[in-house]
């Protein structure tokens, strides 16, 4: 039986599940499109922070308010609706501003969900994940300084969703997996 400060892990699944969705499908958007201007790079940006927004703070105000997972969600959410209405708002900015704030995104969001996994990493089912995640994002924020061309920049912010977005399923089936080995173990 899972205490208050220690939701069912198959809330906690669905959560990391729903926020897979939105970069799984921004990722297969920017792979099986031509025109990787900086425009569509905004427009994807924009888009994957409302949908993250939308996919990653609505089901962390379904769990309890002691669960840690809600505070990371609950930051998480809010920088990328930030910079999801920041980039739809300049659409055609060009790629100096995609790149700062797609890099600007991805070290905030890097670096709390980094902190936040290696704070929680004893106590937390989810913690492990959420440091590599935190890594990877970080690893998109350095890319982003490096690449000096629109192709570039927004296949490897397409292919940091894919990547992120199937790890995030594994850590959801994982989660889950874990949680029905509890139920059925002899006690």
């Amino acid at each position: 039986m899972a205490s208050a400060a220690s939701p069912e892990p198959r809330a906690i699944a669905r959560a990391v599940l729903l926020r897979a969705a939105p970069l799984l499908i921004a990722g297969l958007v920017i792979t099986f499109t031509a025109d990787h201007s900086p425009r569509l790079g905004l427009l994807a940006l924009g888009l994957l922070g409302a949908a993250l927004g939308a996919a990653v703070g609505l089901p962390a105000l379904g769990l309890p308010r002691d669960e840690p997972l809600r505070g990371l969600h609950a930051m998480l959410a809010g920088l990328a609706l930030v910079t999801g209405a920041l980039a739809l708002l300049r659409l055609d900015a060009g790629l100096p501003f995609l790149l700062v704030i797609a890099g600007g995104w991805a070290v905030l969001s890097g670096a709390v969900e980094l902190v936040w996994g290696i704070r929680h990493r004893t106590h937390h089912p989810f913690a492990r994940d959420a440091i590599v995640v935190g890594g990877a994002t970080l690893v998109l924020a350095v890319v982003l300084a490096i690449v000096a061309d629109s192709i570039s920049a927004v296949g490897f912010l397409g292919a940091y969703a894919i990547l992120v977005g199937v790890f995030l399923v594994i850590a959801a089936l994982s989660l889950t997996r874990g949680a029905s080995q509890k139920e059925h173990s002899p006690s």
